[in-house]
């Protein structure tokens, strides 16, 4: 099975679970699926009616004590290319605070944050997992990044969303996904958009990086069209293990954030929870405007590509060097979770 952070196995039922190396993924065999396989599956699955518009949910972190803290598989079409050592690059081209369980502040990204050099690559790529992260167009020209992480469900950040809907009121701004999104369109095509139509987030989503998690539901099944990735909790045995991938579409690099960019092995240096196991988790990510919500994830051989972190923002301390802060743990899962049983 090769070589991942325990060691090496012959056996190959023994189901590792941790993250494979990037080594490992890019030895992992590519499948070439097929011609116009996205377009093959919208006509296979049409999409039904659409849900109706619901009232915005806030969800109460009573929710987080007893609830499990078992992973979320991803799904891969059958039909779908696989290339998960990196994407097709092509080149590279003050605001509101946050603040954190131990009550510094937290810069949303709306800034650049290079570490070490440049790492970011612009990509245009049709395989999966790259079709399942998009872009989130808000009404007033701003946006952030999303990830599909269910059958109709997308992951990004709350605060990517700040100003657009109120607990318990129905969604009244069109807020628009773009799978694949290149140049403001989709590379599968210019009919492949969504609309959001329910919210759901944390009771804390205005004040605590930790929880800087939103999820919506859209309506179409994209993610019954392209596949989607899954959640898991990060556990801190995996500190300073380069195996992360992560993908925005920021301000800096891509024509004002119309095209997405990649960066591969990141590692994460820290973490911290709070009492219900949901975690800020620090890395060195190269970050900017318009990477808010973008998913931190790996690929798993028990679980497959999983998402642990949400892009949050840049810690703003002065003292120290700052890092880039992903939002996870228990309660990403969580909410990742109570939308696939609620708006699946």
């Amino acid at each position: 099975m090769g070589t991942d952070f325990c060691g090496t196995t012959n056996d190959d039922n023994i189901t590792i679970d941790s993250p494979l190396t990037i080594l490992d993924q890019m030895e992992m065999k590519h499948r070439c699926g097929e011609e116009n396989w996205y377009q093959k599956r919208h006509d296979a699955f049409p999409a039904q009616e659409a849900p109706k518009v619901r009232e915005a949910v806030v969800l109460p972190l009573d929710m987080l004590k007893a609830a499990p803290r078992s992973p979320l598989e991803s799904f891969i079409p059958e039909e779908a290319p696989l290339f998960p050592g990196g994407a097709r690059a092509i080149g590279q081209q003050r605001p509101g605070y946050l603040r954190r369980f131990n009550g510094r502040k937290v810069i949303p990204l709306n800034v650049t944050q290079i570490f070490n050099g440049e790492s970011r690559q612009i990509y245009r790529d049709t395989n999966f997992p790259w079709v399942c992260i998009g872009r989130l167009f808000r009404p007033d020209g701003n946006w952030g990044t999303a990830t599909l992480v269910g059958r109709s469900l997308i992951l990004t950040a709350s605060h990517v969303l700040a100003g657009l809907w109120q607990p318990g009121q129905p969604l009244t701004q069109r807020i628009t996904f773009i799978p694949a999104c290149f140049d403001n369109v989709s590379l599968l095509g210019s009919d492949w958009t969504s609309q959001v139509i329910n919210i759901a987030a944390w009771e804390t989503i205005q004040s605590i990086d930790g929880y800087d998690m939103a999820i919506c539901q859209l309506d179409k099944p994209m993610g019954e069209w392209l596949g989607h990735l899954g959640a898991r909790t990060y556990d801190d045995d995996w500190e300073d293990r380069a195996v992360w991938a992560h993908v925005g579409y920021p301000y800096d690099l891509s024509m004002g954030g119309q095209r997405p960019t990649f960066e591969l092995g990141i590692s994460v240096h820290d973490d911290d929870s709070d009492s219900y196991d949901t975690l800020e988790i620090e890395t060195k990510a190269d970050g900017a405007s318009g990477q808010s919500g973008g998913p931190l994830w790996g690929v798993f051989r028990n679980g497959g590509h999983q998402v642990i972190g949400t892009l949050s923002g840049i810690e703003d301390n002065f003292a120290e060097a700052k890092n880039t802060l992903f939002a996870g743990g228990n309660g990403l899962v969580n909410l990742v979770r109570w939308g696939r049983d609620n708006w699946n």
